[in-house]
């Protein structure tokens, strides 16, 4: 997003009948700005903008309560305050598989630090999500500070969630389309009915919380029951498809880390070597410096109570042996404890798709199976060990539990 100059950011402008903050916001106007900013008033410019916060709501426990206290009290440990899911994967990287969040203290005092001056700094206050932009994209009032019970989807949750989830949603991928979601005009929310203002501490990542979305939430099997693909290939305990791998498109991946040296300058860690070579495939630099490419791999569900269908799509993450080096950790002990092709949930989801194209009366097992005409081509939808060991030779022992060998139905497979 194209960030506002500075005075735009702080700038509260009045319009039509407004003559004060009043106007714009009764509520808050009743609290005055000094009881939650600082400075004093009335003074001077200089002198009435000493010991000014800029994010009053860093200090929520202070400054929102005690309007807020039932929000305050749970969101200070919820899953975007706390980011409880990337404290798991280091925790398990480190410690051995079986270690979680709760295990983060645990780890070498390099990675706790760092994780506290880096990925916890990115992290969400309710200012940012209520107020203005997050300072990740450089902040900035979405409505002349106005409080707004219900974020901003463009300036808050794809603010934030850019590179992935709004590329996905919006189309933003050479050749894909927007999510067929999208073009019905509906809001993250419509989907997303968890509490994010919950207490997540409980919870390993955030694919463990309650009320998350579910495509059977809407489509459920009875909508259309003559459909022989649903039939056939719908989510069930140990076997079927997650709705991804026919309904999705290619999808940004991560191919390098961006975490900084202690003095603040980003870390010149690409890894190249760990990945696809750059003229074979459209790599880009994302936010941070990390590398992202489109692909789109199906991959064997290794955690099948947590995740729907036998089969899944997965995402390569930004994540090699010696990603925090330049925090003054050199190697992750239990690198290959937790997989680095990890599933996805794609945010780009269209009914007909290179899987479902059935036009000329094929059906669409002709662009998936690997027998008939096109079973060569077909071959790249899948994550193979070959593929692994060919493009992250570091990561085949890390990648056994998804790829898929020896893991297809056998009517998949050249007879």
């Amino acid at each position: 997003m194209v960030p506002l100059e500075p005075w735009e950011k702080v700038y509260i402008k009045l319009v039509g009948n407004q003559t004060s903050y009043a106007d714009i916001d009764e509520a808050h106007a009743l609290i005055g700005c000094v009881e939650c900013h600082g400075g004093n008033e009335p003074a001077e410019f200089e002198n009435a903008h000493v010991g000014v916060v800029r994010d009053p709501s860093r200090d929520a426990e202070s400054n929102c309560n005690p309007c807020h206290t039932e929000i305050v009290e749970t969101n200070k440990n919820s899953m975007h305050t706390k980011a409880w899911g990337e404290m798991t994967t280091i925790a398990e990287r480190a410690l051995g598989a079986g270690n979680d969040h709760t295990d983060f203290d645990n780890c070498p005092i390099e990675l706790t630090e760092g994780f506290n001056r880096e990925c916890a700094s990115c992290h969400t206050t309710c200012g940012q999500c209520h107020v203005s932009r997050p300072e990740s994209v450089e902040g900035g009032f979405i409505d002349s500070h106005r409080f707004k019970k219900t974020p901003d989807q463009t300036n808050n949750c794809l603010a934030c969630h850019g590179s992935r989830i709004a590329t996905d949603y919006e189309g933003h991928l050479q050749d894909n389309e927007p999510d067929v979601h999208y073009t019905k005009y509906m809001k993250c929310w419509d989907c997303h009915m968890e509490d994010f203002h919950a207490d997540a501490s409980n919870y390993p990542t955030r694919y463990h919380l309650p009320d998350l979305p579910d495509c059977e939430d809407c489509h459920a099997k009875s909508d259309n029951p003559n459909n022989d693909y649903h039939k056939v290939h719908w989510p069930a305990q140990g076997k079927g498809l997650a709705c991804y791998v026919c309904h999705s498109q290619p999808y940004n991946n991560c191919n390098s880390c961006h975490t900084k040296n202690p003095d603040g300058d980003l870390s010149e860690w690409w890894h190249t070597n760990y990945g696809p070579v750059a003229g074979e495939i459209d790599v880009q630099e994302g936010a941070g410096g990390y590398r992202e490419y489109p692909d789109f791999k199906i991959g064997y569900n290794y955690n099948q109570e947590l995740h729907k269908g036998k089969f899944i799509v997965v995402r390569h993450i930004p994540v090699v042996r010696d990603s925090y080096r330049p925090w003054g950790h050199d190697e992750l002990q239990f690198y290959d404890d937790r997989v680095t092709w990890e599933y996805s949930s794609p945010h780009n989801i269209i009914r007909f798709t290179s899987q479902t194209d059935t036009t000329g009366g094929v059906g669409c097992g002709a662009n998936c199976h690997l027998t008939g005409d096109n079973a060569e081509d077909n071959l790249e939808h899948f994550l193979w060990q070959a593929d692994v060991d060919a493009d992250y030779p570091d990561e085949s022992i890390a990648n056994k539990p998804v790829v898929v060998d020896n893991k297809l139905p056998e009517s998949w497979l050249k007879p």
